[in-house]
């Protein structure tokens, strides 16, 4: 069930959420909320960390993974030179015959397994489906690189629910989540007022916030969050489930 978090009543029903808010376009932000990214981050990194291994790489796998999970936290789970960093700044392999062998045995493992792993949360396409029955517009905006983001898409099918232009990647504003460009440039094609607009991400410290700042309503993905819990960012309103956002939008 979901919990109001704002000043509006929690019992408040699927009608007078329509009536008074008018929700005519529904945003998601990608990863952790509409594709399970933690999972699949997960297993690919494992997987890299084991073909790497496995082709002479010191140390155990647990302590390889670890690493890489080091260079993401310190670089961004985006960061497209991973395995070359692992293996040039921290094991300073300099051989380039022995180091490009353990990089592409990683980066190998990585795309097989993300082919097979990444995926999104079992009720979102359905939720998805119904919304564009209910005629919302849909969009998403995320800090992914275009590339990437349309990848995940592909691969997951997700990309037959979202037309060309809704789709918002961080080349179209440069800039990040807080920052109100990438919000501003989502009113822009959505056309619509922000009040009408019902924002839905798992961090409150940029997805949250930034939607909150230009005057969009707000749903906070708590399926996805797994940062820490300490946010003084308050959304309306609380997911446990995707499907959850049907309630209020129902009339």
């Amino acid at each position: 069930m979901l919990k109001n978090q704002g000043k509006i009543n929690a019992k408040i029903s699927n009608s007078q959420w329509g009536a008074k808010y008018l929700i005519q376009a529904i945003a998601f932000d990608l990863d952790n909320t509409l594709l399970d990214f933690r999972y699949f981050k997960d297993v690919t990194s494992l997987a890299a960390a084991k073909a790497m291994v496995s082709q002479g790489l010191k140390g155990s796998v647990d302590s390889v993974n670890k690493e890489i999970w080091d260079i993401y936290d310190e670089y961004g789970v985006e960061y497209q030179k991973t395995f070359s960093t692992l293996l040039w700044d921290k094991h300073e392999i300099r051989d380039m015959n022995t180091f490009e062998r353990i990089q592409q045995a990683g980066i190998t493992a990585y795309l097989k397994s993300k082919l097979k792993n990444l995926r999104p949360y079992k009720d979102v396409p359905l939720t998805l489906k119904t919304l564009l029955t209910q005629q919302y517009q849909l969009f998403i905006l995320t800090d992914a690189p275009r590339n990437k983001a349309w990848q995940r898409l592909v691969i997951t099918g997700l990309d037959s629910f979202f037309q060309t232009n809704n789709v918002i990647t961080y080349e179209d504003t440069l800039a990040h989540k807080p920052d109100p460009q990438p919000y501003r440039e989502l009113l822009n094609r959505a056309k619509v007022c922000a009040e009408k607009v019902l924002f839905i991400g798992d961090n409150p410290e940029r997805d949250i916030k930034g939607a909150k700042q230009v005057g969009m309503k707000t749903a906070l993905a708590d399926y996805g969050w797994i940062l820490s819990r300490d946010s003084k960012v308050e959304p309306d309103y609380h997911l446990n489930t995707f499907s959850e956002i049907l309630t209020y939008l129902k009339s």
